[in-house]
């Protein structure tokens, strides 16, 4: 196909108030190639895990702490486990027994909270057994080398841990279990910030009456859903990766000295662009069909149109950013609706609105109590439409 009648066949388009583009091209013999993507929605931004590590790619912090002070305090989970073991050369399995370990999520809370010091044993001092443990390997004791550097990394692992226990996120009878579960992760979260995003009390999973979980339920925390029967299963194994990105960006998680604050942000477009790109198969579609179903989806990544509705999507979204974050922050401080009849239907803020529309039945009456419903809680993706208002205001008495 000529590159005229390609770019004649470029259009954009306007679907359900989101700009979507349209971008056709036959490649060859009859097949058509139509690609679009949708604008992630603020309800998305909140609870898809792959737009955290989009949005942490693409945005630079305007009040970051300050970088020596991070730079002394913070070790890597890499560092600490080519210590423990005693090389360099790091396996995956390594790596994985520590992120599975209680010690390797206290060691990211550690650095996640970012202003806590060690807490080292009275005489230890890093730069000194540094320069040790330089001197046995240009020495090849290797065997002493190895357990110089064991050493350093069970100190330097512990004085962190010990750092969240003095300042009273950790019980220092919580240190010596080994498992990760929604329990745990939920109580030391609840500890650092309940005074910043205070629990509201509205959601009631049927297997768990803890406040620290079914607070971490209500703020929205990444792998805190409730399953279809309302159950939690606090006891359950956890992977937490997902709820430091979450807190990072959508919480007052910056500690200032006396209180919270949020780290403020600016998209840098080219960052932005590049996230999207890598991350193509997810927003895109083509032909109404994820690009990530396709059999075919990884050669087409190369096409011009793809790489096209790509830039296009990331040139619509940089504007729009941060102002999004911005309102994901305020919708995750708002309760949630956990039970419709008690908390809309029978809730007298709502009573003169469900009223007028079971009155009326007009769609005028059906968006004034959405939007008031909307404008007291954080609703869930499945819970945000009109369409689901009017079902709850047909059918819950």
């Amino acid at each position: 196909m000529k590159k005229s009648i390609l770019a004649s066949m470029i259009t954009v388009m306007l679907l359900s108030g989101s700009f979507v583009p349209a971008i056709q091209a036959a490649p060859s013999g009859a097949h058509t190639y139509r690609v679009t993507y949708k604008m992630p929605t603020i309800n998305t931004l909140e609870e898809v895990e792959l737009l955290y590590s989009l949005l942490k790619d693409s945005l630079q912090v305007k009040n970051p702490y300050d970088a020596a002070l991070v730079e002394k305090n913070r070790m890597d989970i890499y560092e600490i486990v080519a210590d423990l073991y005693g090389t360099d050369s790091i396996r995956s399995f390594m790596i994985d027994e520590m992120y599975l370990s209680r010690n390797g999520y206290l060691l990211e809370l550690f650095n996640h909270i970012g202003v806590l010091e060690p807490v080292y044993p009275a005489g230890y001092d890093p730069v000194t057994i540094k320069q040790q443990i330089a001197k046995l390997a240009a020495s090849e004791k290797w065997e002493q080398y190895a357990e110089f550097r064991n050493k350093r990394g069970q100190i330097e692992l512990d004085s962190r841990i010990k750092a969240l226990v003095q300042a009273g996120f950790v019980k220092p009878e919580e240190w010596n279990s080994q498992s990760i579960t929604k329990q745990f992760v939920a109580d030391t979260l609840y500890r650092i910030y309940k005074n910043a995003r205070p629990y509201k009390g509205s959601v009631a999973p049927k297997d768990s009456q803890s406040e620290a979980v079914r607070w971490a339920i209500e703020a929205g925390l990444p792998g805190f859903q409730v399953d279809a029967k309302g159950y939690i299963y606090p006891d359950q194994q956890f992977y937490y990766h997902g709820v430091f990105d979450f807190i990072y960006l959508f919480f007052p998680s910056k500690f200032n000295g006396t209180e919270r604050e949020y780290f403020q942000f600016e998209v840098k477009q080219d960052r932005l662009s590049e996230a999207v790109a890598n991350r193509s198969q997810e927003f895109l579609y083509v032909n109404n069909k994820p690009l990530y179903s396709l059999p075919d989806g990884v050669m087409l990544l190369d096409r011009p149109e793809v790489k096209k509705a790509a830039a296009q999507l990331s040139a619509d979204l940089g504007p729009k950013l941060i102002g999004m974050v911005e309102q994901v922050r305020r919708e995750v401080l708002k309760p949630r609706v956990w039970d419709w009849r008690n908390d809309v239907i029978r809730h007298p803020s709502f009573a003169k609105l469900v009223q007028e529309y079971r009155k009326t039945k007009s769609q005028k009456a059906l968006m004034q109590v959405y939007q008031a419903v909307k404008e007291r809680y954080n609703l869930f993706d499945r819970q945000d439409s009109p369409q689901v208002m009017k079902s709850v205001l047909d059918n819950i008495k």
